[in-house]
């Protein structure tokens, strides 16, 4: 018997037109499996060569306007994989990861004014400093800062089921941020971007917090270093993500300067390890850049776990103070899961925090961003 394989690409539902999982939808896209591009990842015995070897397949069937497949498994990357042609398709199974170039480029680079890209089901892994030094810019950058793209909301781009990880394989990575979007009209489904807690321990290592784990080293301060998690930049509009995790980042875990953004679900966990400096420098859970003025976000979480040092940050949540009429918030709360510090308050230095008497893991909530207590 024959198999006729076929990407089946699902179309974007807008308004009233969307009503849950649609298994069955005859405006799928259905494309013929020969203009498709099955990667499975070189494993030679050099690195190096590998990684040469996954980019040039990869990029090839890519400049061919072929969509990618990749298999399960992992793919060292020589270079940016860059997509240029409108409604190509990069889907990941089994978790395949793309491990970034070492000379500081991203995993992913999707170029300004192509619509309707997809990036779906792959995990992007950060790499060690390249020879000279160059840390990785971000693992997906979608557009370019010096393009103006306001995107096309009739045929948006999509990142969907991608996790992003520096550290945990490996200690000695580092990024700037992990995904940077320089792109409006993306929607995002299920994003976890996770600067590492914890790592392998080395051949005869032991672990450093032997009464937190013995199998793994904690993270400290210098290790797997990662100042964002998310970035949107001021000329990325319209950016809408369902189900966004930031976790550990050493400075902002998310900084949002695009207008007319939302996010529904945001579940977010402060550094274990950095010192006091982390709160006088004013770093937040959820930032929103001075310029936004319209901006909605819904059901959004911040815990600490201060455990290395008595870090007490002002506020979870920062917007402007200014011109923001169009800001809107639900369901906020935070959460000191355990050890030292604490955050003072919920959203703009409002809502209550922990005292000395309160319970490990009790939330503290705000209906809305006025923070009237619920």
């Amino acid at each position: 018997r024959q198999y006729q394989l076929e990407l089946r690409v699902p179309a974007p539902t807008f308004d009233n037109e969307a009503y849950g999982p649609q298994f069955e939808d005859e405006r799928e896209d259905v494309r013929d499996f020969r203009r498709v591009f099955l990667a499975v990842p070189s494993d030679s015995v050099n690195e190096e060569e590998d990684a040469v070897l996954n980019h040039d397949n990869i990029q090839k069937a890519l400049d061919e306007g072929k969509d990618v497949v990749l298999s399960p498994g992992i793919y060292p990357l020589s270079k940016s994989l860059k997509v240029k042609y409108n409604n190509q398709v990069v889907l990941g199974l089994g978790y395949a990861t793309l491990v970034a170039p070492h000379d500081g480029t991203p995993c992913i680079q999707i170029h300004s004014r192509v619509k309707g890209v997809r990036v779906a089901g792959i995990m992007l892994e950060a790499s060690s400093p390249g020879p000279n030094g160059q840390i990785t810019t971000s693992l997906l950058e979608w557009g370019s800062p010096n393009n103006d793209d306001p995107g096309d909301e009739r045929n948006p781009g999509v990142l969907s089921d991608v996790y992003v990880r520096v550290g945990g394989a490996v200690r000695d990575v580092s990024a700037h941020a992990m995904i940077r979007l320089h792109s409006g009209c993306i929607y995002g489904d299920n994003l976890w971007l996770w600067r590492a807690d914890h790592v392998q321990l080395g051949k005869q290592e032991e672990a450093n917090f032997p009464e937190i784990s013995r199998k793994y080293r904690q993270t400290q301060r210098g290790e797997c270093e990662v100042r964002n998690g998310l970035i949107v930049d001021a000329g990325a509009p319209n950016v809408i993500i369902v189900g966004l995790a930031v976790e550990h980042t050493t400075e902002d875990q998310v900084l949002w300067d695009g207008d007319n953004g939302r996010v529904y679900f945001y579940q977010c966990e402060f550094p274990y390890d950095v010192d006091n400096s982390f709160a006088e420098n004013g770093y937040a859970g959820y930032r929103l850049g001075p310029k936004v003025k319209d901006h909605k976000a819904m059901g959004l979480g911040i815990y600490s776990n201060f455990r290395d040092y008595d870090v007490k940050v002002d506020t979870a949540v920062k917007y402007p103070l200014e011109n923001n009429d169009g800001i809107r918030m639900t369901n906020i709360f935070t959460v000191k899961l355990d050890n030292q510090g604490k955050i003072s308050s919920i959203v703009n230095g409002r809502g209550p925090g922990p005292t000395i008497d309160s319970e490990r893991g009790h939330p503290h909530r705000c209906s809305d961003e006025k923070c009237p207590f619920k």
